[in-house]
């Protein structure tokens, strides 16, 4: 699979216009859960790691980080993700609010929706796209949905948001994009065309193992690049004694 196949663009590409009056502090809880010296931390690096291996075999610009339903963690992952590919290496990083139905990556981040987000462009404003700098994430920029919510989804698939995500992997190193869960709503399966690849997040003790397998089963053969199995019962100690 590949967004080189698809049909030339008919859009113009949209501009990015960088927000500096503060950058995104994530609120305690997810600092702590993205802090390099925590267990998250390390396991980020790891995933991290193997995209950029992936990345060095087949094209791999843009990345969906995925769940099977609500409450998995994938948006937590997805910044997780982005941040820790812009602290390792030399590019810059976008991630996407690409959950259009529920946006809540500005919640997340304890930050309001800027003026011009995923959503009004898809609406037809004509301004550059807001993206913000993620405090002590490197070169990692977040463009979140802004305020509303996606009352049409088939502007996923409309040219304007094909003209955004071109736009994106011109500017940026690597775009990951926070998808909406496979088995609530069709807004992933009708954007894997545009994406190079899937992480899949899998909640222990939340998903049953059934739809987890159908989930996975509505992305195309080869999409999924890996999955990460998130809030699991710790059976190792947090600590390494050498």
């Amino acid at each position: 699979m590949s967004a080189q196949s698809v049909e030339p663009l008919s859009e113009p590409l949209p501009a990015f216009e960088e927000d500096a009056s503060a950058a995104l502090q994530p609120p305690p809880f997810m600092s702590a859960v993205l802090a390099e010296n925590s267990i998250a931390g390390e396991q980020l690096r790891v995933l991290a790691s193997r995209v950029r291996a992936v990345s060095r075999e087949r094209r791999l610009r843009t990345i969906g980080v995925v769940s099977a339903t609500p409450g998995e963690g994938k948006t937590t992952v997805s910044v997780g993700l982005a941040r820790t590919l812009a602290l390792g290496g030399p590019e810059s990083v976008l991630l996407v609010e690409a959950d259009l139905r529920r946006p809540g990556l500005d919640k997340t981040l304890g930050f309001s929706p800027p003026s011009i987000g995923v959503l009004q462009h898809l609406e037809g404003a004509r301004a550059p796209l807001v993206t913000r700098r993620l405090a002590h994430g490197g070169g990692c920029w977040v463009l979140s949905a802004g305020k509303g919510s996606l009352r049409k989804p088939e502007a996923l698939a409309s040219p304007r948001m094909i003209a955004l995500l071109e736009a994106a992997t011109r500017a940026f190193g690597y775009v990951v994009l926070d998808c909406p869960p496979l088995m609530t709503v069709a807004d992933t399966v009708i954007l894997q065309d545009r994406i190079d690849g899937f992480v899949l997040v899998v909640r222990s003790r939340h998903a049953p193992r059934e739809a987890v397998l159908r989930a996975a089963s509505l992305l195309k053969p080869g999409a999924v690049l890996g999955t990460v199995f998130n809030a699991q019962r710790q059976i190792i100690k947090p600590r390494y004694y050498g």
